[in-house]
Parts: C-alpha cells; sequence; structure tokens
C-alpha cells in the first residue's frame, strides 16, 4: 500500500493506517510466519514519524569507520572495489611484531607472508587504498620479551615497527596499544596474553613515549596519536583504573589521544550502549582530565569470538541487524568512532561482509553499511512506536541533505523474538527542496529471502524493492513489512 498527501489530508491518511492495521491483524491470523527455532511468531504495527525540519546536528555515519583482518584474511579484487563504495575515512588494521621479527636471530622482515600466502604490504597497501586515514592496532611482542622488568627489546621491536610503518605509509595516523588485554579466556604460551590494569598501563606508557619520539623523529604532515586500552568489552572498573594511572601518571609528555573498547556484551539491550560516552565522559570529569578525549569503539557485534546463533543463514541476518541497532544507538550517545567489524573474517565468516572464495559476492551485513552510505548527511528527528527500552524492535535513523531525505528501519529481534512489523513510515515537514517538484520514492531491503547471499546467491546484492514518483507534497507517507532483523532504507529524491 502507497500513500502520498498533503497535511491537510491527515484524516484521510489516517483512515489509510487504521486500514492497514486492520489488514495486518488479519495476516497475524491468516500468515503465521515460518520459525525453525520454534519461537512464537507475532505480527504487529510499528508506526515511525519523521520530521525532517527538526534537525539533530551532523550525520556521524557508522559507514565511515571500518575494520580490516590482517592478511590471512585478504580481500579479492572485486571485493576491493566494493569496500571503495563505502568510501571509509577510517580503517583500522593489524600489526604483530611477532610476525615481523624473530627473537632468536633479532631478524626483521616487514613484509611477512601469511600462511594464505597474503602479505603484509599488500594487505596494508589495500588498505590504505580504499581508506583516508588507518588506525593501527599494534599488539604484544613475542612473550619471551613482555617484561616490564626488562622491557628495552620489546621496546625496540614496538619502535622499529611503528616507525616503518610511519614511514611507508603516511595514512597511518593512529596507534592502538595492544587488543583486549583485559581478555578473561586461557591463552597458550605464545600467545598476546591477559594483563593486570597496571602491567598493561606500563607499556601504555612505553607506546605514548614511542610514538612521541616517531613524531619529533619523522616530524609527519600528521603526527600519530596513540590510545588504547582497546578492553574485550565496556570493562569499567578495567577502564576506570587505566584511567586513575593515566591521572597518577607524571610524565609530562603522557598523552591519551582516544578511549577505546569493544563492545560485544549487548545482543538483547543495545540501548545500553547510548549511555556509554556519557559515562566516559563522566569518568574524565571526575579526574580532572579533558573531557574531550574521545571515546573510539574499536570493535562491536553480538557473535564474540567463535560464539555463533541458531543457524550460519540465520546468523548472518542476525549479524547485520545487530551492527545496523548498535550504530544506531552509538549515534544516539554520541560515540566518536564506532568501527565496524568486520570486512573478512578469518575464521567466523557470520561476521564478515564477503563471502569467501567468491570475490565480489556479499553478505547481508555488506548491504547493511551500503545503506548506511546512502544516508544523508545531517540526521533529523525520527521516533518508533515498536521500540523497546531495552532497544529491540523497530528502530529508525532519519536524515536529510540537499539531496533528499534517506530513512533507516531496523527490525531488531536477536535470536529469541519473532515478531514481524507492519511498518508505517511517515515523513513529513519534506525540505525546501521538495518544494513544488515531483518526489521519487525508493526503497531497499534486507531480509531473509531479499538482498540475502544465503537464500539466493544471484541476487545477493542490495535490492531496490520500490520505486516510484508522486506529485508533490509536504509529507510521504508508505508501508511495508520487516521481518525479524530485517532492514530497509527509504529514499526521497525532488525531481523535475
Amino acid at each position: 500500500m502507497r500513500v502520498s498527501i498533503r497535511l491537510g489530508l491527515l484524516a484521510g491518511f489516517m483512515i489509510m493506517v487504521s486500514l492497514f492495521a486492520s489488514l495486518a491483524a488479519l495476516r497475524q491470523h491468516a500468515e503465521p510466519a515460518e520459525d525453525p527455532t520454534g519461537r512464537a511468531a507475532t505480527y504487529e504495527t510499528a508506526l515511525v514519524t519523521v520530521d525532517a525540519g527538526v534537525t539533530r546536528g551532523m550525520l556521524n555515519n557508522p559507514a565511515a569507520y571500518q575494520n580490516q583482518a590482517g592478511p590471512s584474511a585478504p580481500l579479492g579484487p572485486a571485493d576491493a572495489r566494493l569496500v571503495r563504495d563505502l568510501k571509509p575515512a577510517l580503517t583500522r588494521v593489524w600489526s604483530a611484531p611477532g610476525a615481523y621479527h624473530d627473537p632468536a636471530t633479532d631478524r626483521y622482515d616487514y613484509d611477512p607472508v601469511a600462511p594464505d600466502g597474503g602479505t603484509v604490504y599488500g594487505y596494508l597497501d589495500q588498505a590504505t587504498a580504499h581508506s583516508g586515514r588507518i588506525l593501527m592496532n599494534v599488539d604484544q611482542c613475542e612473550q619471551q620479551l613482555m617484561t616490564t622488568a626488562t622491557p628495552q627489546r620489546c621496546r625496540e621491536v614496538l619502535k622499529n615497527g611503528i616507525r616503518h610503518y610511519k614511514q611507508r605509509y603516511p595514512a597511518l595516523r593512529y596507534v592502538e596499544v595492544f587488543n583486549e588485554p583485559d581478555r578473561p579466556w586461557e591463552t597458550r604460551a605464545d600467545e598476546a596474553r591477559a594483563m593486570s590494569a597496571a602491567e598493561y598501563y606500563e607499556w601504555y606508557r612505553i607506546g605514548y613515549q614511542i610514538v612521541g619520539e616517531v613524531n619529533a623523529e619523522l616530524r609527519p604532515k600528521h603526527p600519530l596519536r596513540v590510545g588504547g586500552p582497546a578492553t574485550y568489552s565496556f570493562n569499567e572498573p578495567y577502564l576506570r583504573e587505566f584511567l586513575d594511572l593515566y591521572r597518577d601518571d607524571p610524565d609530562p609528555t603522557k598523552r591519551l589521544d582516544f578511549l577505546s573498547y569493544h563492545q560485544y556484551q549487548r545482543r538483547d539491550d543495545p540501548a545500553a550502549v547510548a549511555g556509554e560516552k556519557a559515562t566516559v565522559r563522566g569518568w574524565l570529569r571526575e579526574r580532572g582530565l579533558p573531557e574531550k578525549i574521545p571515546t573510539y569503539v574499536t570493535e562491536y557485534g553480538v557473535f564474540p569470538g567463535a560464539n555463533t546463533g541458531p543457524s550460519f543463514a540465520a546468523d548472518l541476518l542476525t549479524h547485520a541487524a545487530a551492527m545496523a541497532t548498535l550504530g544506531y544507538f552509538y549515534v544516539e550517545g554520541g560515540t566518536d568512532v564506532p568501527m565496524h567489524w568486520v570486512f573478512n573474517h578469518s575464521s567466523n565468516d557470520r561476521k564478515s561482509m564477503f563471502v569467501d572464495g567468491v570475490d565480489g559476492a556479499v553478505y547481508p551485513y555488506y548491504n547493511l553499511v551500503r545503506m548506511q552510505r546512502m544516508l544523508k548527511k545531517i540526521r533529523v528527528s525520527a521516533g518508533s512506536d515498536a521500540l523497546t527500552p531495552k532497544g529491540l524492535g523497530v528502530n529508525a535513523l532519519a536524515t536529510r541533505d540537499a539531496s533528499g531525505v534517506a530513512v533507516l528501519t531496523t527490525n531488531y529481534q536477536w535470536t529469541d523474538r519473532n515478531v514481524t512489523h507492519g511498518v508505517t513510515v511517515n515523513v513529513g515537514n519534506l525540505p525546501a527542496e521538495f518544494a513544488d517538484r515531483r518526489i521519487r520514492v525508493e526503497r531497499y531491503l534486507v531480509d531473509k529471502v531479499t538482498s540475502n547471499y544465503a537464500h539466493d546467491p544471484a541476487k545477493a546484492s542490495l535490492q531496490r524493492v520500490q520505486r516510484y514518483t508522486v506529485e508533490t507534497a509536504d509529507a510521504i507517507s508508505t508501508n511495508f513489512e520487516l521481518g525479524p532483523n530485517a532492514m530497509s532504507l527509504l529514499v526521497l529524491t525532488p525531481v523535475k
């Protein structure tokens, strides 16, 4: 059902909404959705109200921030072209000192070959080709060098690597010191290990000193910035202790250019992430530290490690919807850099945007990021009456600029709910660019059968499911259906 109206025809519109709700109720009884997990299927309505005249500032688009796994998870040429289409502003890459330095011989090879034949230079060349700026996570040295009592050898290895890669790649702007030092799981003797906040801070101090020295020696046009601790979750005790140690550090050269952490703990209450930025700001204020220190969520998702859901096909869609929803709430909360995870995962493909072994083939996650990239520059007011306080149900991210209006809606259900929503999107107070112009209405969809490689590899790319033009109007209303974990982008464009 498609309707375009002037605001003066609101009464007629309400009749249409009532009709739609009645049809939805009939469908609930006549066409229950199938669910392989046995969850009770329900059908509900959702009303999304967009006021395109009420702006909420520039959109800090999550699509701008990406992660590219290491040389063991390469992108094919077609994959790389699709990444360039996303126009990442910042991409996180990885450096493992144990890969470029052999402690037994003290030899360096900054372009080691991964088991699958990929090289570090090939990997970093690719990342810098599609991204204007690079953040490099620099992990721990070989474990025999990881002692704060005698850190000199590891310090030298870390500095040599950071200096080398900064010289070769001027796009390298940020250094993140180590990865998930608070890890609670068992590690092998040769793996990066867990550290207390106090031990980690000793290495973080070495990290910021190295960055200062490299900047002084190279005097690059864009000096390196440094941050951490890249905890495996929003680990509040660990992060607070880290900030205590930073506050009490007497070194006049100390620096914390960003505070980073990962977030995998909010699969069934994603709305909670909206408060993280304010929490960090409060910690900074309490310690007399600059509140402007930005928060970087350098990984987020709902499938940590090798975790899985009901099935691989279902998980692909769940992950995409979760990333859309977490990204929505990070935008709500003002997080500075929420970084998508990941283009191509080396071991758990349910977190990947690209299909292994099929260059240029995409999973729903890529299509979600592509829809985010199609959003406009300015955020505008939007509300949904089908969003729970925990963030489950239908959320809506609405945007505008001179080219039109775009609204991304997501019906996030995680894996334990099975609610299909009949969605009505009302877009009112259209911008001046729409005055006396016809309006092109387009809608894109990602769900279990549309834009989904698991259902139809031949139609895995983002599918446009509606396109029509209406006469000039002050407002637009459209109706569509979103199944569990489905996502849809509505685009309104003024045309002659």
